[in-house]
């Protein structure tokens, strides 16, 4: 895969939210029919938003994927009745 199609995919996640909520429910098949290679599927699947960037994701695209790993709060992670760090 291409820089432009890793970083047309995370516009589509960006703007298509009823391919964002397919992916969100169902990552593998979400992403089954694209021409990615391992560490690029790896990665996505991962939300690994670090490592998509470095494989040519553009940062403010993987910043603002609505509900990727950029958007994870400290309030989201934690479970209620534990110890704030």
């Amino acid at each position: 895969m291409s820089r432009y199609a890793i970083n047309s995919l995370l516009y589509r996640l960006k703007k298509d939210r009823a391919f964002r909520e397919r992916f969100n429910a169902d990552p593998p098949g979400a992403l089954a029919d694209l021409d990615l290679t391992a560490a690029e599927r790896s990665a996505f699947l991962a939300r690994d938003m670090y490592r998509i960037n470095q494989l040519g994701g553009y940062l403010h695209l993987t910043m603002s994927v609505p509900g990727m790993a950029a958007h994870v709060t400290h309030e989201d992670r934690e479970t209620p009745g534990t110890p704030h760090r």
